[in-house]
């Protein structure tokens, strides 16, 4: 890893969790948590799984959801980050849903 790779990495999870903690007051005055992104991770038929991110007042909560057709709702698994954790879990796991985090956070966070 190049030292200008470091610096951009430490740059990217210093401005996400700065977003993370603006969007967590957003979550805290409306009363709802804001979605950092949903990613299907399966469909089939009617029914999908899929892998919704949302902060709210203290933590970003990660949720695998089955849902759809004839299946009740139903959590498969849960994930509960900090503000500090989840920069590294969601940079070590997907550009993609990185990406999407930061869309979602400036779409949501008007400077």
């Amino acid at each position: 890893m190049t030292n200008e790779q470091v610096t951009l990495d430490s740059w990217v999870t210093a401005r996400l969790r700065d977003r993370l903690r603006r969007a967590s007051i957003i979550a805290t005055r409306t009363g709802k948590p804001v979605v950092l992104y949903r990613h299907t991770i399966e469909e089939m038929d009617q029914s999908a799984e899929e892998e919704i991110a949302t902060v709210n007042e203290q933590y970003v909560v990660v949720q695998v959801i089955t849902h759809g057709g004839f299946i009740p709702p139903n959590f498969q698994q849960q994930y509960v980050f900090t503000f500090e954790q989840f920069p590294d879990y969601i940079m070590k796991r997907s550009n993609e849903l990185l990406a999407l985090c930061l869309d979602s956070l400036d779409q949501e966070i008007v400077d």
